[in-house]
């Protein structure tokens, strides 16, 4: 009914993982059905790790055997990893599809599903490959979240303490008071999550300068990720980067003492880590993040906390192995 009233045009593709299309694919597909709307449904593996050109290769291949024309739209059903491989996919594919999204983890309601970062992983790091092609509807449910597994609420949830420490500080504090409070007003907690990135995006859509804040805990966050061979998961790399991120804001004295400790104290007790694992090399995070692509002119731009809810951006520390090997 919502892709008929923005009138859009099929054939549909539905583009989902293993694990999500066995909880709603087969359901969505006689959905369209019903409405006689020709639809595929592709498949495609799910984690990290599948975040990948290859995949996307299937996907634009499965798009061209079920005879999709520029006309089409391609339905994204997932988190983020999914949301980013099909959002790409669809601005590659004849040179642009219209797409929506259907994000099933909280980490892709808040965060993944909106402002039209679409892309793929390459071996030196995150989404080094992409497009900005935003989705004409973003249909999020809360509803979802019930099938997921509990590490999963938690990571989710480390963006949406970002974007509290960004530019909501009721949002934050709501997350203050932990698992149980959060996960019973998870529609207030979602529509304030998704209100901070789409003020945001509509001020800077690409990235010119304040959408930058939204990368506050991926800088460092993105490195360890990428040095854990991604078995820590994104939120849980953000979480770890957002209080990296502010004890080096406090050493450059941008941001009280104190404050890294703060956000801390939240993500405890939203039961996510705070702290680079003590086997990773610090020397080697800074490598990685020479790679970052919020590079520029040669140098890692941060975006770093100053108080709870505002981020300073374009920040290039000049002695960052030194800082880094303190924290």
């Amino acid at each position: 009914d919502y892709l008929q009233t923005l009138g859009q045009k099929g054939p549909f593709a539905l583009v989902s993982d293993e694990n999500v299309a066995s909880y709603y694919a087969d359901s969505l597909i006689q959905s369209f059905s019903s409405a006689r709307l020709d639809a595929t449904s592709i498949v495609i593996p799910a984690g990290e790790t599948h975040k990948t050109l290859a995949v996307v290769n299937t996907i634009w291949e499965q798009l061209l055997a079920a005879g999709m024309e520029r006309s089409s739209t391609l339905v994204a059903l997932g988190g983020g990893v999914t949301n980013d491989m099909a959002g790409f996919a669809a601005a590659t594919y004849m040179r642009g599809l219209d797409w929506v999204t259907l994000p099933t983890s909280l980490l892709c309601m808040v965060d993944a599903s909106m402002g039209g970062k679409t892309g793929a992983n390459l071996p030196a790091g995150k989404n080094l490959v992409g497009a900005f092609h935003s989705p004409r509807m973003v249909l999020a449910d809360p509803a979802v979240l019930k099938t997921l597994p509990h590490v999963e609420i938690t990571s989710g949830l480390a963006e949406v303490v970002k974007h509290g420490v960004i530019s909501d500080p009721r949002l934050f504090e709501i997350c203050a008071g932990g698992l149980e409070q959060v996960s019973q007003q998870w529609e207030t907690v979602i529509k304030r999550g998704m209100a901070v990135k789409v003020q945001v995006i509509q001020e800077d859509p690409f990235e010119q300068g304040r959408r930058a804040a939204l990368n506050l805990g991926h800088t460092i966050g993105h490195a360890v990720e990428a040095l854990s061979g991604y078995t820590i998961r994104h939120g849980e790399g953000v979480a770890i980067g957002m209080v990296a991120e502010a004890r080096l804001a406090e050493k450059l004295g941008i941001a009280s003492n104190g404050l890294a400790e703060q956000i801390a104290g939240v993500l405890h007790r939203l039961e996510l880590p705070t702290e680079i694992p003590a086997e990773m090399p610090r020397q080697k995070l800074v490598e990685i993040m020479q790679h970052d692509k919020k590079r520029k002119g040669g140098s890692v731009r941060f975006a770093l906390p100053t108080t709870i809810g505002n981020v300073q951006t374009g920040i290039v520390i000049e002695n960052l192995p030194q800082l880094m090997a303190e924290i």
